[in-house]
C-alpha cells in the first residue's frame, strides 16, 4: 500500500488526495482524473456540510438538554456537556473536509 509523500500516511492506490493531510496525490492531468477529482470535491463538500449540521444539532441539544436537566438537579445534565464536546469534535471533522475541498478546488483550477 503506498504512502502519502507529504505526511507518510498509508493511502489507497487509487487515492486522489491524502485522507489525513488533504494534499493532492495525482500528477497527471487526464480527463478521467479531473472527473474523479470533481467527484471527490463534491463528496468532501457534502461531508463538511453533514458534519456542520451534526455539530449544530449536538451542541444545541447538549446545551438545552444539559441546562434543563441540570436545573432540575439531575446528574444527567452532565451528558449535555458530553454532547457539546461531540459537537465541537464534529466541527473539527468539518474543517478537515473543508481543507480537502479547498485543496481539490485549487488543483482543479490549475
Amino acid at each position: 500500500m503506498p504512502r502519502c509523500q507529504y505526511c507518510g500516511k498509508k493511502v489507497r492506490e487509487d487515492a486522489i488526495f491524502c485522507p489525513k493531510c488533504g494534499q493532492i496525490l495525482v500528477d497527471e492531468r487526464t480527463d478521467w482524473q479531473r472527473f474523479r477529482m470533481q467527484a471527490e470535491l463534491v463528496e468532501a463538500k457534502d461531508r463538511k456540510n453533514m458534519y456542520m449540521i451534526l455539530a449544530t444539532v449536538l451542541v444545541t441539544v447538549g446545551i438545552i438538554g444539559g441546562v434543563l436537566l441540570f436545573v432540575s438537579a439531575s446528574a444527567l445534565g452532565f451528558f449535555g456537556i458530553a454532547l457539546v464536546f461531540f459537537g465541537v469534535g464534529c466541527t473539527a471533522a468539518a474543517e478537515r473536509h473543508a481543507h480537502i475541498a479547498t485543496n481539490l478546488e485549487r488543483q482543479l483550477s490549475q
